[in-house]
């Protein structure tokens, strides 16, 4: 039986915004092919940035992060949902991410001095909603913060294949959003 783990990046959790819709979406199709699906909603929790290496080597205390810890242990597949802000993820979702991290728990020593990531196994798909263009957004921009996520975040910590959709523009508002709603379904229906 495959684990889930849905995390919505939206610092909005609301269930208006696209970015829980979605997440609704693949969750209720990947449920629907009988997964154990957990999700966590970053705009519920209050995380706030680290502002000391010293937090960043101390196992955490909040039992939210905790619990997010273990969620990511128990999860087969990770999806991250989220809209693309100022060119990357936004910043509550990196704030989560450095919290959950804390202790060693994404990263160990490795051989000649490299980090070694903790959580391999286990596969991701990154969903980006943005209001230009996705072709705009890689080729001319070159998809540098998300691909920063992807490859400092993720890959650091050991997940990986990672597959990234991006949804924009006319995709992400009425009526485009229903289209975007059953790609992600579909997405979910295949475990993808």
């Amino acid at each position: 039986m495959k684990h889930l783990l849905i995390i919505n990046g939206n610092p909005d959790p609301s269930p208006e915004r696209l970015s829980s819709a979605l997440a609704k979406a693949y969750r209720e199709a990947a449920e629907g092919r009988g997964c154990v699906v957990r999700q966590i909603n970053v705009g519920a929790w209050p995380v706030p940035p680290l502002t000391q290496a010293a937090e960043f080597l101390s196992e955490p205390t909040d039992k939210h992060i905790i619990e997010a810890q273990g969620a990511f242990l128990a999860a087969n597949h990770i999806v991250f949902i989220f809209p693309l802000w100022l060119g990357g993820p936004p910043s509550a979702l990196k704030a989560f991410m450095e919290r959950v991290g804390c202790g060693g728990f994404l990263l160990e020593q490795g051989g000649r001095g490299f980090p070694k990531g903790r959580l391999s196994g286990r596969s991701a798909r990154v969903i980006v909603t943005m209001g230009m263009p996705p072709a705009i957004y890689r080729l001319f921009y070159r998809a540098q913060g998300v691909k920063a996520f992807n490859r400092s975040i993720l890959g650091l910590a050991g997940i990986g294949p990672v597959a990234t959709t991006y949804f924009g523009g006319a995709e992400i508002t009425a009526p485009g959003s229903d289209r975007t709603i059953k790609a992600v379904r579909k997405l979910g229906e295949k475990l993808a």
